[in-house]
């Protein structure tokens, strides 16, 4: 087997490693023992990012591992054919958000009908993201990965509920409703 295909299989499965750490199987004591090794793996993963490689998503996912955000490290997709459900935090109904070529928008899933009263997402600003949503908008567009970064966009942007119409930020309800407690 050539190195190089020797080193994709070596981060692919350290990455996995750690984006299973938030598990019921007790690997959280693993953690502080391995905060060196996670580290200098999460360099590795930074400088291959810059490379521009064919497994940027599997590369993105674990370096968003590494940097303990395992909630998006396991739910972030391709931003091609990406959904995410969350409950309108104003009437509790639930939305559907969809985010890839056919559209970015918020809409009522209906069994028979598909997604019904479909409403355009609003994209943050790249300028006024913080925290995670920065730190990944920032990466995807360093890496040359533009539709991921206009993906992130709408993601850490916000939804207007079809049912209510109240506004509100996809990223934030989708986190406080999916998280996994730590």
């Amino acid at each position: 087997m050539p190195r190089a295909s020797h080193s994709a299989r070596a981060r692919g499965l350290a990455g996995l490693i750690v984006m299973c750490v938030p598990s019921p199987h007790g690997c959280d004591d693993l953690l502080p023992g391995c905060a060196d090794a996670i580290r200098t793996f999460r360099e590795i993963l930074d400088r291959h990012l810059r490379s521009r490689p064919d497994d940027n998503l599997a590369s993105f996912r674990f370096l968003l591992a590494t940097e303990q955000q395992y909630h998006w490290s396991a739910v972030l997709g391709d931003i091609s054919d990406d959904f995410y459900e969350v409950a309108c935090p104003h009437c509790a109904v639930d939305v559907t958000i969809a985010i890839g070529a056919y559209g970015r928008y918020s809409a009522i899933r209906d069994w028979h009908l598909g997604d019904v009263d479909r409403r355009e997402l609003r994209p943050a600003d790249p300028a006024a993201l913080s925290g995670v949503g920065r730190r990944m908008h920032e990466t995807a567009v360093r890496d040359g990965q533009g539709s991921l970064a206009d993906g992130i966009a709408h993601l850490f942007g916000h939804a207007e509920c079809p049912h209510c119409a109240s506004v509100f930020n996809v990223a934030e309800e989708y986190t406080s409703a999916n998280r996994p407690v730590m």
